[in-house]
């Protein structure tokens, strides 16, 4: 888009914008909402729903997303009968509002990861109820999300190492501008599910529930986690799209637990600083108070990847001693060296329940496996924790088949580790929504290449929920996100499988005022 002309329309005096005090981004992106007031003949992006270029890639590219609600969709990497060219495909075996119960669950193979459907009797179970939702829905970002991505297009660049360098804000690289051949294709969609549209992170109560087995099953804990993000906000454009008080982090996260009794009032905060974007060998600042300590600890980060939780196991593992460190792994992992002992429990850092929504995209050689319609359950309809504590997950404690599940185009992303990680997540298979990046479907495979987990998560749409908190520095915005209210990960050595359950988590933050105070590590021991 040329933007002399409305640039030139639009000058001002040096004078006028000393006054205004604005940054130069800031008048790139008025400059940018203008052209596409201009274009429009209104308002820019007023309306809600989203520009085809800016949010799904130009008409024909290799991105295409399928029209809003069309359930007979061509392109993609569809599987069995399913056509990819422009001849009319088959039919599909179901429509919206149709249900299935386990008896019923073949007739959507084509439609689940080829990971899943081996294992499928631990995520559909007899009893259960799949209602089919749309097709395709509308989950576009809001306007202010895009106007950003419009406004830095171009900008962002991958290094020799594939670190990402001038990113600023909305999403890194414009989808048209990648082609499906390239050879950095896979880094650069990673770059961009990393930095999705997520309003500005999430905040809420959670239950995750360690599982052995089809009957052996560890005391489930609960507590309170959240995540902001505190650079490249898309909605901070008079703050140089910065939150206040950000100090060169890209986000804080944290938490504390509740419950059981022996974990009660253990809590932490994780910060990521903006270098991990370039440096590889860049940890986060990792601090933690327990009771017993009486104080705030630093704690090793040196494995942490994605969000941090100590993971507090009950019955599954003797419980001798307290264990804190950075070690990292799957589901079921072993216990970080070092600790406290004699504290009646274990607490480590071997999961998070929200593996694959945050990631390190420079720590992994990516590759684009194509594209595929799946159907999943990204707008969840059936109450779980905290609201609906006694929700029936089936024999396995993992079925959210009980649910409806929509139709999307998924993205699906390899991810190999550049450095060697022992056993564990040696490879990686991510399925994201192609409309929004939300995360659908992993699987993880140790260095022989054996799948050591697979797992689908759990999305709720923020339009459909009454009452939805509006952003504190402007009730009027639109907040349009998909929040992560579950997951569950089978772990195919059957020693530690899990499940998360958040269903009332939200995206948009607190005031700045309890954000900064969020983001301070001496929050941890007030209180006590």
């Amino acid at each position: 888009m040329r933007l002399a002309p409305t640039i030139r329309a639009l000058a001002m005096s040096a004078s006028t914008i000393r006054a205004l005090a604005m940054s130069a981004s800031t008048i790139r992106a008025l400059a940018i909402s203008a052209c596409l007031a201009f274009l429009s003949g209104g308002p820019a992006l007023a309306d809600h729903h989203a520009d085809e270029k800016t949010a799904a890639g130009s008409a024909g590219s290799d991105w295409s997303l399928p029209a809003a609600d069309a359930c007979n969709p061509t392109g993609g990497l569809l599987r069995g009968p399913r056509a990819t060219s422009e001849d009319a495909p088959p039919a599909l075996p179901f429509a919206p509002g149709d249900t299935f119960g386990l008896e019923g669950v073949d007739a959507l193979k084509d439609f689940l990861p080829d990971f899943v459907w081996p294992h499928r009797e631990r995520f559909f179970f007899e009893g259960m109820r799949l209602e089919i939702g749309p097709c395709f829905r509308d989950f576009s970002p809001p306007a202010f999300y895009q106007q950003a991505s419009e406004a830095f297009r171009g900008q962002a660049s991958l290094d020799d190492a594939g670190g990402l360098k001038d990113y600023t804000a909305g999403e890194p690289f414009a989808r048209d501008a990648i082609a499906a051949g390239d050879s950095d294709a896979g880094n650069r969609w990673l770059w961009n599910v990393e930095f999705r549209y997520q309003g500005a992170g999430f905040q809420g109560k959670f239950r995750m529930t360690d599982l052995v087995g089809r009957t052996g099953r560890a005391e489930p804990f609960e507590g309170e986690m959240f995540k902001i993000q505190l650079a490249h906000r898309s909605d901070r454009v008079a703050d140089d799209y910065v939150a206040p008080g950000a100090r060169k982090k890209h986000f804080v996260a944290g938490g504390i637990f509740f419950k059981p009794f022996d974990a009660r009032e253990n809590s932490w905060r994780q910060f990521r600083d903006v270098k991990h974007e370039v440096d590889p060998d860049r940890s986060d600042d990792l601090h933690a108070y327990l009771p017993q300590w009486r104080r705030v600890r630093r704690l090793s980060a040196g494995q942490v990847e994605g969000l941090y939780m100590p993971s507090f196991s009950v019955g599954v593992v003797q419980n001798q001693q307290l264990t804190v460190g950075g070690g990292g792994g799957d589901a079921g992992g072993a216990a970080a060296a070092g600790g406290v002992t004699g504290i009646g429990g274990t607490v480590q850092n071997k999961r998070s329940g929200y593996e694959g929504l945050v990631l390190r995209p420079l720590l992994y050689d990516t590759k684009v496996l194509g594209l595929h319609d799946v159907l999943a359950p990204i707008n969840s309809k059936v109450p779980g924790y905290p609201e609906n504590p006694d929700r029936d997950f089936g024999p396995w404690g993992l079925s959210f088949a009980s649910d409806t599940w929509d139709l999307r185009r998924a993205l699906v992303l390899e991810m190999r580790a550049k450095e060697k990680t022992g056993d564990l997540n040696a490879r990686q298979v991510l399925y994201v929504d192609l409309q929004t990046l939300q995360p659908l479907y992993m699987a993880t495979f140790d260095g022989r290449d054996e799948m050591t987990n697979v797992g689908l998560y759990v999305g709720r749409w923020s339009e459909d929920r009454e009452g939805y908190p509006a952003w504190p520095d402007d009730e009027t915005r639109p907040v349009r996100v998909i929040d992560s209210v579950g997951a569950a990960f089978a772990n195919l050595a059957e020693s530690g499988s899990w499940r998360r359950e958040s269903w009332a988590n939200v995206a948009t933050p607190p005031d700045d005022r309890t954000v900064k105070r969020m983001s301070s590590v001496t929050q941890l021991t007030k209180g006590h």
